[in-house]
């Protein structure tokens, strides 16, 4: 790659490995109003919520979301985006190579069409159902086998969907939240890291609300440029009744909701704009939130330590000036915090 399209170096180092223990993470706090940026450890977050808060976590567990294969003679990745209410899935295609290689620089794949058939491994296969009309590389497929046989294969053949600058390859279980629950994300709902049971615990004895919601947290990076710039996908999500209503009596009382990750602000920002309400059920979202985006539900957010050249940057000027996040970068890069989804935590409230 010529030095003109070389991309630029991260401000914050990633995290290339789980940290030892969630509760090790360092945390950022940012407090919007004062414009006050505080070391603190992850530790410290019940000491943070206050008496009336509604935390509000995402419990989707995380997919074995990759799959190698063979496509058109070739060797392929599949990288699953999302189920659809038909029982098909968006997915990824990528060329030859795996995660150790760096995502932007991996070959095309083959250009496949409707029809078309990846193997996968032993048992499982897909048939292509559709093509984006914009990207060739996001596919409608249809698992075959499909049913329980489907959820077994996927499971025995799939690996996390990770990135090349990881250390070394993850098990599944270390891309859990510890109230991990259905397996709907194909990424790592990572911001609830920190919320071990016993930090739950502490949340709870601060007089914090803890409810919950599903939503299914998508790629973060598909090889695209085009592509990468319509992320996020549409995604679905469900909003249980009783997490809906403990959200609406806390904005009729002026009291917090705190917002466990972007996913979450996500899925409660988007109802309420669809519906001019807080809806409970399964819907689906393509709300991306950016520096223009009112927020009617969320009023603080804990979340990754997230560098200006991620994708989930834009998401968090939402929350705060663009100065107050430039700044927030530089005391995390000056303190050593690390990014991406394995690293420390920011809190803006």
């Amino acid at each position: 790659m010529s030095a003109a399209l070389a991309l630029p170096r991260p401000a914050l180092a990633p995290a290339r490995a789980p940290l030892l223990g969630a509760e090790a993470q360092r945390l950022l706090h940012i407090d919007v109003a004062s414009g006050a940026i505080v070391d603190r450890s992850a530790q410290e977050l019940p000491a943070l919520a206050r008496p009336g808060d509604v935390w509000v976590l995402n419990d989707a567990a995380t997919l074995p979301a990759s799959l190698a294969g063979r496509a058109a003679g070739r060797a392929i990745e599949l990288r699953l985006a999302g189920r659809r209410p038909e029982g098909t899935w968006w997915a990824v295609l990528f060329g030859e190579g795996s995660w150790r290689d760096d995502t932007d620089r991996r070959p095309p794949p083959p250009v496949l069409a409707p029809g078309d058939r990846l193997t996968l491994g032993e048992g499982l296969g897909a048939r292509v159902v559709a093509v984006d009309g914009r990207s060739p590389r996001l596919l409608e497929v249809r698992f075959e086998p499909a049913g329980d046989a489907f959820w077994g294969s996927l499971y025995a053949l799939g690996r996390p969907v990770q990135y090349s600058y990881l250390a070394r390859e993850l098990a599944l279980d270390e891309v859990q939240t510890s109230y991990a629950t259905r397996p709907w994300a194909v990424e790592p709902p990572s911001a609830g890291r920190p919320l071990t049971a016993r930090a739950l615990g502490a949340l709870r004895r601060a007089g914090a609300a803890l409810v919950t919601l599903t939503h299914a947290a998508g790629l973060s990076a598909t090889g695209d440029p085009a592509l990468d710039a319509r992320l996020p996908l549409p995604e679905r999500y469900e909003l249980p009744a009783a997490s809906a209503d403990a959200i609406a009596r806390a904005l009729d009382e002026g009291r917090r909701v705190v917002a466990v990750g972007t996913s979450v602000t996500r899925a409660l920002e988007g109802n309420l704009r669809a519906f001019g309400r807080l809806v409970p059920g399964e819907h689906e979202t393509d709300l991306v939130l950016g520096p223009a985006t009112p927020r009617a539900v969320v009023s603080a957010l804990l979340t990754g330590a997230h560098d200006p050249s991620s994708s989930h940057y834009q998401i968090l000027c939402a929350f705060a000036p663009a100065s107050l996040l430039a700044e927030a970068v530089r005391v995390s890069a000056a303190l050593g915090y690390l990014g991406h989804e394995l690293g420390d935590a920011w809190l803006l409230a």
